[in-house]
């Protein structure tokens, strides 16, 4: 497990290497937050209204918070990869921050169709994506499909 001096090492390393559009993705337990970096040490990412709580969503807002405040403990990474994934147009960096701007102070938060990564896509790429469900959902459908093939195996 890595120390909290070498993830403050690595996060001074990547915060030493982002420009002003690209996008961050913070390293959870469980999930991935993200944001799009602004400058002058800060982020622009939808949150819920104290930034903290995972079981407040769904009073989220687009909030500009510093970097390392929203890295907390975790890692943080420069990953810009999505439209070279999707073959998606990108913004120009001044048009993605432009565009996070726009949206501070919006409300509402939904898991599976408005979260933080569709967030930064939108600002991006003008197309709200997360990998995140649409991994979850696939592997859910694995999983089901699994699940009644063993059960058809079974009452035969």
């Amino acid at each position: 497990m890595a120390t909290m001096a070498t993830i403050q090492k690595h996060n001074d390393a990547v915060l030493s290497s982002l420009e002003p559009g690209d996008q961050v993705e913070f390293g959870r337990v469980l999930y991935s937050h993200w944001g799009v970096y602004i400058g002058d040490g800060f982020v622009i990412h939808l949150a819920s209204l104290d930034g903290e709580s995972f079981r407040k969503t769904e009073k989220a807002v687009v909030r500009r918070d510093k970097i390392q405040d929203v890295a907390k403990k975790c890692k943080m990474n420069k990953n810009n990869s999505k439209g070279r994934r999707y073959r998606l147009k990108t913004f120009s960096k001044s048009e993605i921050v432009e565009r996070a701007k726009s949206q501070l102070g919006r409300k509402g938060y939904n898991m599976l169709a408005s979260n933080c990564e569709h967030f930064v896509s939108w600002c991006c790429y003008d197309i709200e994506i997360s990998d995140q469900v649409n991994d979850g959902i696939e592997l859910t459908t694995k999983a089901a499909e699994m699940f009644f093939d063993w059960l058809l195996e079974k009452t035969k």
